[in-house]
This record gives C-alpha cells, structure tokens and sequence, in this order.
C-alpha cells in the first residue's frame, strides 16, 4: 500500500503498463521514470530516454523481470491489473488477460519491500481518478487536476451532444477474432461506448471481456462495427472486405451500410488519458458517418 498523501514523494519510478506510463508523463512526472515494460511506447520522448538508457525495459506486461525492477532500485512501482469484477470460469481456462499474473508480481514486489500503487480501472470515472492518484503520488497533483479538468470538460461535451441525439446505433466492437472476443459495458471501451451514446450490443454480458460465437454477432445485428489497428502492423482481422466476407456477416446491418471503422488500439485499449480521443473519435464515427 502507498501513502498518496506522503510529504516525500518518489524520484524514482517503475511503471508496469503502458496505460500507467502514459498517466506518469502526462500529470508531469515523466522525468522521474526510471524503468517501463517492452510495450511502453508513448509518449514519442520515451524512445529517446530508452536509447540513451535514461529508462530500462523491465519486461512484459504480465511477465515482468522482478530481479530488474529490484536492481532499479524504484522508490514506486505502478502496477496495472484491469483485474475483472466479475469472475468466471474463462478466468481459470481461457482468459487471455492473465490478471492473477501481475498481482503476483505486484504481491511479490511488495513482499520485497518495494512501494506499489496499484490501478484497477473500469470507467472513464476511474481513469479520471487513477489520474489524480498518482499526479498526489508523484507530487505533481496540481497538474493532474488541470489534466482531468480538461479532459472532464471535453467528456461533458460529447455526453452532451450525444444525449441530445435520439438515435442510439448498436455498436459491436471486436477486441479479438479467435475466439471472438468483445466487451461489456463494465470495462473502459464499453463505458466509452456509452459515453458516445451508442448501444453496446454485448454490454449486459456478464463477462467483462467476453467471449462470443460469430452467429451472437450476427443476431445482435449491429449497426456499427469498430476494429483496433496498430499502424504498421498486419490488422488481425484482415481487412474490411475480410470481414464483410464471414460466413453469414454479409446479412448484418453494419456491413450491408459500410459501417465498418477502424481506431488505434493503443487509445482505447490503454486506459489513460488518450481514452478521451477515442471518445471524440467514436462519437463522430457512429453519429455522422454514414
């Protein structure tokens, strides 16, 4: 546990995920980061701090190196775990998110004596508050206020729009294709889904990250499809005319329209405050794209 109150504050900092990361550099406590993992990679200023060996690589996302985070000698480690509020047999089988690993590489951090904060967000509200903890954490709560205020008035913009609109379009959002796996409504991008004004067509799933049968999608009926990318990487999902062609897809409103769209992967699968540019984005693409 970490006093976020404490009157010392850490000047040397691990960060664990990406999402975390991106949080550090943004409240302006980026300059105190000493170790990231192998997927950090915004904002653009890391990669030169990685070069110059200013910042280490402590390993993956759910594997961190713990003997590498100890040598680093952080006065904070920042742990994510996205840990599900709902549990269910996937999580002991088939999850692909692993949430147990990085508690117990958090757990163990801890046992070595090492200051963990530890961040579990689920909503928009969460991000917004994981935002303020560690700007009080780091000593730079000033400029995590003025952060989240910011990105508050600009959430508060589009609900606004959003809910003066009568039209709700079910919005179907592909997290994975094999198994296919989407979102409810308990998780970031599914609140962001909400925000934006759209019906969630998985969102009373009582998985959080569930995993679904094509013929599900196909019932749903979705009139809107939305695809992550990463920019020079091969989209898993191929291409849109990939997925006009499944089996049975071609009777589904979204791809009888053309609605199909893709965003960066990294806003929206990150919950930071890049999470508010997704917003904007989804609230153009599903109410005046056509």
């Amino acid at each position: 546990m970490v006093d976020v109150n404490s009157q010392v504050h850490p000047q040397r900092i691990v960060s664990l995920s990406p999402s975390n990361t991106e949080i550090l550099f943004a409240v302006g406590a980026g300059a105190k980061v000493v170790g990231v993992t192998d997927y950090c990679n915004y904002p653009p200023e890391l990669e030169s701090r990685i070069k110059e060996n200013e910042i280490l690589k402590v390993g993956g996302y759910w594997d961190p190196s713990v003997e590498t985070i100890v040598d680093l000698k952080p006065d904070l480690v920042v742990v994510s775990t996205a840990q599900c509020t709902v549990k269910s047999n996937n999580c002991k089988t088939s999850c692909s998110r692993k949430c147990e690993l990085t508690i117990n590489a958090a757990n163990q951090l801890k046992s070595l004596g090492l200051h963990v904060l530890t961040l579990a967000p689920h909503s928009m509200d969460d991000v917004l508050n994981n935002i303020l903890i560690v700007g009080t954490a780091t000593g730079n709560s000033s400029q995590a206020r003025t952060l989240v205020d910011d990105l508050r008035q600009r959430i508060d913009n589009v609900v606004s729009r959003t809910n003066a609109v009568s039209n709700r379009p079910r919005v179907y959002f592909e997290v994975w294709n094999n198994p296919y796996i989407s979102v409810n409504s308990a998780t970031w991008i599914g609140n962001l889904i909400d925000l934006v004004g759209g019906t969630n067509v998985f969102g009373e799933s009582v998985s959080e990250w569930p995993i679904i049968c094509p013929e599900d999608i196909i019932q749903q009926d979705p009139d809107v499809m939305v695809f992550p990318v990463i920019p020079d990487v091969p989209r898993f999902w191929g291409s849109f005319e990939a997925v006009k062609k499944r089996q049975g897809w071609s009777q589904i409103s979204a791809v009888k329209t053309g609605r199909l769209y893709e965003v960066q992967r990294d806003c929206i699968s990150r919950p930071g405050p890049r999470l508010v540019e997704t917003l904007e984005q989804l609230e153009t693409l599903i109410h005046t794209s056509s």
